[in-house]
């Protein structure tokens, strides 16, 4: 029976504020921390009661302090408080891998190419059950001991305190901050703004007074609790060890030293049992904090019921309490165990650990599901003196059931285990598996370069059996995601294995070749600047797509597909990415496959911006949003907002376009991918040339707030991440640390980028060239993408931003090389373009070039065409807040404002007249009443001294033909 709670009225007051909060639909976390005995629990306890009083159910989630519990223990004990508490109408298949004792178990595998994606929704799955749980009714979790819960029970934690928003839930989380293994999360955690923290520190010497009081049934001298308190420094449990040796502890007005060491004093107690009750408390410490008679009984060679006075004796004496589980004992504190399985000689713990072992064995035989995690653990122990291959079996196992759950770190721990026991004695065949194993878990687990390495253990096993399937396999563990200097290693391990794999054997010669071409194109976009590996790329995707087609095999197919897409990536290759985006959709719907129409979605979005075709990305993204909600996960909503982001700054709603991409960043963010950070830098940045640096933040979301580009190592290799951030620097006149960056690319003449990136690397190379003067380069660079006129600028492959019209570019370069003809001609292409798309703009930024254009050449008609022009980019630039454009476009109105006696407006108004526009017209135009417009008519006959309309426009027309040319 616990006893009265005292010195806690501070926490207890908090938590009940917190319960206050939460039955108003104000969630917290609580987190509460302490050392070893402090009191974390019997909070807890306190708390549980508070809430019942109050009509709140409370369910809870124990971790385990040894390594044999299966994947998401705590959470499986939660789950199923919450079945028992509401009841379940349907089975939900995420909540069923996890916890498949409770829900019948998953009706698939999981998907090995979408890893993230499948543990985003079960975790999601989880918050959605309490979601709906909290919707009817106040909850209470308790999450205790979470400092020995597995890597996957507190990544679901930190999943949950960042989806929580208006649940009527509080959960209380108790750790020890004396262990380490999960502190990064706990600290990750605290800065959640739903999370709360409580300290637990020692009691006050009047708290230990009354502690001591509880537990010896008298109150105690002060004298006595102060010492009390020196000993155990107000730790509460260690005050309640010493409080029951206490009368027998006195020596000469003093405690004796002996009650110091409280794990003596535990071993004291159970010194007073019966050598049935020793024996049997031992075994069970093994077993766990808590235990069922079932399985201790025959570790000690006993019977159940004979058992049943042992375990009284030792109720009596204060060692073990009853379980959670009717039938079931435990340990009255997980320091007790400490305390006695400390006691065992390592004999005596291999001993007890493989009776352990063989018992679970026997009692489950038939249904081990549940144990297999007991049963590695404590063969993992039992193998110093047993079948090593016996222990690698139900470790393997207990690691096959680990990533069947999604639990993939504890996976890896597993399989990593297995490796290191069975070193010397497993056999090649089984090294390798393992290794493969391991290579799946932590390529699951994001830690790519130890499933590289895995892979690679896995492969030199392989070969050293003469086994090209297992070779295969070790080469096809990772999809390519990203680029990253590891694909290095996985195109040798193609290499190798389609040196060996039977020619028959087309479907995975084709996965092969699929994986070797996107592992080159990743090599190459990392380590060089050559075109060998993209050619390598470019005849195995092909090769690849041929042999998958004749295999007839889907899961071959859409490797290829996703292959031959990234090799074409290219503008020369949109025609054929078109082609390959319907035959991946074409795959997705015959086999009713969201994710497979979905990444066909995205490729035809990739394929209509290039082709500036803004309608058709809109009615893709109709699409796409059908397959992401089906799909779910944080990178299937990333890719959708990021998308919808690229829209809408195409369409010049910037406003949106930033919040989209904050919104699709944070996707990502909570997953600690950091792909989604360069991204969103990208659009920002290139909103800024139109709105301006300040609007969009572009220079801190790039990390160049208060930093120098010569504090950073920019990649050269694929020139776009140098280029880009170059042209950024020079946009903000930066001009120093932006000539820095273009030199080190070399000569532009020999620039290879990446294919994916070819026009942004080419139009942002372009305009640098203008900004730092180096005029030859202009020219280079402008023939190399003068020679994609009619396409778009943007990526081949996911996008980042929308760059208008590759005719944008090439006209501003051609004006800066002084051949204005060729310049208008782009120009006056990419206004017709963007006023046909949407992108209103670039259109009012390509009207602006042009005008700048017209006002160099002058040619007859240009002046007038140039205020024309100028003053209607005028209307839309200040319209659309593209501030930066707007001053452009006041400076040359003013410019050409100068020349003669009429204000600007007067200007805009004469060429209008000069135009044959009518006083209503020229209101309309210019946002004007029809009173006013005549106003500014006869203001400008009267500066001029004229009499009629007809001598305004020839008098435009003089001054266009008299203004000296540049």
């Amino acid at each position: 029976m616990r006893g009265v709670l005292v010195g806690r009225d501070r926490e207890l007051a908090a938590l009940a504020g917190y319960l206050d909060d939460a039955q108003q639909g104000r969630p917290s976390i609580v987190l509460c921390r302490g050392e070893p005995g402090i009191g974390k629990t019997r909070l807890a306890e306190e708390l549980a009661g508070l809430a019942g009083v109050r009509g709140v159910p409370v369910l809870w989630g124990v971790a385990v302090e040894s390594e044999g519990a299966p994947p998401y223990w705590p959470w499986r004990q939660l789950l199923r408080g919450a079945v028992e508490l509401v009841g379940i109408a349907e089975v939900d298949e995420d909540l069923a891998r996890l916890a498949p004792e409770v829900f019948g178990g998953p009706a698939s595998r999981p998907d090995a190419l979408a890893w993230a994606e499948d543990r985003f929704r079960q975790f999601e799955a989880v918050a959605r059950l309490f979601r709906e749980i909290t919707a009817n009714s106040p909850l209470v979790l308790v999450l205790d001991d979470a400092h020995w819960a597995d890597r996957p029970s507190v990544l679901l934690l930190r999943h949950l305190a960042r989806t929580v928003r208006d649940e009527r839930l509080l959960m209380m989380v108790n750790h020890r901050d004396t262990e380490h293994e999960h502190a990064a999360y706990f600290a990750d955690l605290v800065r959640e703004p739903i999370t709360r923290q409580i300290d637990l520190t020692g009691l006050t010497e009047q708290a230990v007074a009354m502690h001591l009081a509880s537990v010896l049934g008298h109150d105690v001298t002060l004298g006595d609790a102060r010492q009390v308190h020196v000993l155990t420094r107000g730790n509460p449990f260690f005050v309640g060890e010493v409080g029951r040796v206490l009368p027998a502890g006195k020596v000469a007005g003093g405690l004796a030293p002996v009650t110091a060491n409280v794990r003596e004093a535990i071993r004291s107690r159970l010194s007073r049992l019966s050598p049935d009750a020793v024996t049997l408390i031992h075994a069970a410490s093994i077993v766990g904090r808590e235990f069922s008679a079932t399985v201790v009984a025959p570790m000690v060679g006993a019977t159940s019921m004979s058992c049943l006075s042992s375990l009284d004796e030792a109720t009596a004496a204060g060692l073990v309490e009853a379980g959670t589980i009717p039938g079931n004992h435990r340990f009255t504190h997980a320091l007790v165990r400490d305390a006695v399985e400390a006691g065992l000689s390592t004999a005596e713990r291999v001993q007890l650990h493989r009776a352990a072992a063989e018992t679970v064995e026997s009692v489950y035989v038939g249904r081990m599901e549940r144990h297999l995690s007991d049963l590695a653990r404590h063969w993992a122990v039992a193998a110093v003196d047993a079948d090593l291959s016996r222990a690698v079996h139900w470790i393997t196992l207990a690691a096959d059931e680990a990533m069947e759950a999604l639990a993939y770190e504890e996976g890896a721990r597993l399989y990593r285990l297995a490796l290191s026991l069975g070193e010397d004695e497993l056999d090649d065949e089984m090294r390798c598996r393992l290794c493969l194993g391991l290579s799946s878990a932590l390529n699951a687990s994001t830690d790519i370069a130890g499933s590289v390495d895995a892979s690679v253990r896995a492969a030199a096993a392989a070969r050293a059996m003469a086994r090209p399937s297992l070779l295969a396999e070790a080469a096809l563990v990772r999809e390519a995601i990203a680029p990253t200097p590891l694909e290095a290693t996985t195109r040798r391990l193609c290499e190798q294995a389609l040196a060996v794999v039977d020619s028959a054997d087309i479907a995975l010669r084709a996965r092969l070749l699929a994986r070797l071409a996107e592992a080159s194109i990743y090599d190459a976009w990392t380590t060089s600047h050559g075109y060998e590996e993209y050619k390598v790329a470019g005849r195995a995707s092909e090769e690849a797509l041929t042999l998958a087609e004749e295999a007839g095999d889907r899961a071959a197919l859409q490797a290829a597909l996703r292959a031959r897409r990234l090799a074409r990536s290219g503008p020369e290759g949109l025609e054929e990415r078109a082609v390959l985006a319907d035959r991946m959709l074409e795959l997705g719907r015959e086999a009713a496959d969201p994710h497979t129409q979905m990444w066909a979605h995205l490729w035809h979005v990739d394929a209509a911006f290039e082709r500036g075709d803004l309608l058709r990305v809109a009615r893709e993204l109709e699409m796409l949003s059908w397959c992401v909600e089906q799909v779910r996960g944080p990178h299937a909503r990333y890719e959708l907002l990021k998308c919808r982001a690229v829209l809408a700054q195409a369409q010049a709603r910037f406003g949106d376009a930033m919040m989209l991409a904050d919104e699709a960043f944070s996707q990502l963010a909570a997953i600690g991918d950091d792909i989604g950070f360069h991204e969103r830098a990208g659009l920002l940045n290139q909103m800024s040339l139109q709105i301006g640096p300040e609007a969009t933040g572009s220079l801190e979301a790039s990390g160049y707030a208060g930093v120098t580009v010569f504090e950073r190592q920019l990649p050269t290799a694929g020139i776009i991440v140098a280029v880009a951030n170059a042209h950024l620097l020079a946009s903000v006149g930066r001009l120093d640390e932006a000539a820095a960056v273009y030199r080190s690319l070399g000569p532009p003449a020999e620039w290879q980028p990446s294919p994916h990136a070819i026009l942004p690397a080419l139009a942002f190379g372009a305009n640098l060239a203008v900004e730092l003067g180096a005029d030859k380069d202009v020219a280079t660079l402008v023939t190399r993408l003068g020679a994609y006129r009619g396409h778009h600028v943007c990526s081949g492959a996911g996008q980042v931003a929308y760059f208008g019209p590759v005719e944008l570019w090439t006209g501003h370069g051609l004006a800066h090389l002084g051949r204005l003809d060729e310049a208008v001609a782009d120009l006056e292409a990419a206004a017709d373009v963007c006023a046909a798309n949407g992108a209103v703009g670039y259109l009012a930024e390509a009207e602006y070039e042009l005008a700048s254009v017209l006002a160099r050449r002058r040619r007859p008609g240009d002046i007038a065409w140039a205020r024309h022009l100028l003053a209607t980019s005028l209307r839309q630039t200040s319209a659309l807040g593209m501030g930066v454009i707007a001053a452009k476009v006041d400076a040359l109105v003013e410019e050409l404002s100068a020349a003669g006696p009429l204000t600007r407006r007067e200007w805009q108004v004469a060429g209008l007249v000069a135009a044959g526009k009518t006083n209503r017209e020229i209101a309309q135009e210019l946002y004007l009443s029809e009173r006013t417009a005549q106003n500014h008519v006869q203001h400008v006959l009267t500066k001029l001294g004229l009499s009629n309309r007809s001598q305004i426009a020839s008098w435009v027309a003089h001054q266009e033909m008299s203004s000296p040319a540049e």
